[in-house]
């Protein structure tokens, strides 16, 4: 018998492939009408300086360079949105997606949330792409220990602090933790244990950096996210001031959940075209809620624990901080900002399934290739 998890069927990639197309399509054609897709075209009309900071460069050019070959800005959107989709397809491939833990991946899929900004031109879809492939090769690295795998998810991070800094940096903090997990000596100490001398390095680390960081989030962070939002508008808080890094610290308890969701409650009566992306960051918020309570009491004791508890969970928490700033001060562009990083949110489930594909695949039994043809055993058929 397999594992009750294995029992359902996996994602199909072709399904993957369907549900990016489609997004991009309504991001182009009907999304589109009622605000505008960021800093897509400008992207492809080349619309920022020489002056643009070298990954916004970048970008442009890739995206100027494909339309003047493909002609459609739809082609472009496409081939951005290829790319993130190909990214989720390696993912589901490595971690063997399925049963109960496809669902959430379903969710932040189907998500309108992340389908909208994953799906078209910008930094938003090759960030996804990126984190895609990152997560599939940690996942596929859990399963079978290849050094391919750990070169690529380096590049991924790599790739994904010069697109975005504050979120590759939780990625890389992860990554680190899981190279300790599966590469590093084996600590024969619980969980709980671990996780007070990872408390008392941590304190040691912020002990020193402090400076460094205070001054990082009030001088550039903080005025970077004001400036965004200068101009009052239906849809920006102009209520919200964080000003130094104490506001953001002392604020994240009401802050976090409000930039996560997106739109309240009255900000979706004022502008009822909001109220899907509502819906849709309630369920992104009970995600992540799912996602802890599975880190937290659902996984295997030992290093999969670990690696959930003292990677996945600091990790999570440096995205959502380093996020907050940018996604207080408006719905519209909080939405843009955390479809980056919403994949990694249910990535407990998804470690999960891998573990449970693990078990099974030890668990399946061998033929006894020492006995006649006739008379070797074979494994049983799941039922």
């Amino acid at each position: 018998m397999y594992p009750p998890a294995l029992t359902g069927a996996p994602i199909k990639r072709l399904l993957v492939f369907t549900i990016f197309f489609v997004w991009t399509i309504f991001s182009a054609y009907v999304y589109s009408r009622y605000s505008q897709l960021g800093d897509a075209q400008a992207y492809m009309t080349d619309g920022y300086g020489e002056s643009a900071e070298g990954r916004t460069l970048l970008i442009t050019r890739i995206a100027t360079s494909l339309r003047s070959v493909l002609g459609a800005d739809v082609l472009v959107h496409l081939v951005f949105s290829l790319f993130a989709a190909s990214g989720v397809c390696y993912l589901i491939a490595q971690g063997d997606i399925r049963g109960r833990y496809r669902w959430p991946l379903l969710a932040i899929l189907l998500n309108p949330n992340f389908g909208v900004w994953a799906s078209v031109t910008g930094r938003e879809s090759l960030f996804v792409g990126l984190l895609a492939f990152f997560m599939g090769a940690v996942l596929g690295n859990y399963r079978r220990r290849r050094l391919a795998q750990v070169a690529l998810a380096l590049l991924c991070v790599a790739g994904m602090v010069y697109i975005r800094a504050p979120f590759g940096a939780g990625a890389a903090l992860f990554f680190l933790v899981y190279l300790m997990y599966t590469w590093g000596p084996r600590l024969r100490l619980s969980v709980g244990v671990q996780s007070i001398f990872f408390l008392l390095l941590a304190a040691q680390f912020l002990l020193f950096a402090w400076p460094y960081i205070n001054d990082y989030i009030d001088n550039e962070i903080l005025p970077l996210a004001r400036s965004y939002f200068t101009v009052a508008s239906a849809t920006t808080r102009t209520w919200v001031d964080l000003r130094t890094t104490g506001d953001l610290l002392t604020g994240l308890w009401w802050a976090l959940p409000l930039s996560l969701i997106g739109p309240t409650p009255a900000e979706v009566y004022a502008r009822p075209v909001m109220l899907p992306f509502f819906v849709a960051g309630m369920i992104v918020f009970g995600l992540l809620l799912h996602s802890i309570y599975l880190a937290v009491f659902k996984a295997p004791r030992g290093p999969t624990r670990g690696i959930l508890v003292l990677g996945w969970l600091p990790a999570t928490l440096v995205l959502l901080v380093s996020y907050v700033p940018f996604g207080v001060y408006n719905p519209g562009s909080g939405i843009r900002y955390a479809s980056c990083f919403l994949l990694f949110l249910v990535f407990p489930s998804l470690l999960l399934s891998a573990a449970a594909a693990v078990r099974q695949t030890a668990d399946v039994p061998r033929p006894d290739l020492s006995a006649p043809r006739a008379t070797r055993s074979r494994p049983a058929v799941a039922s």
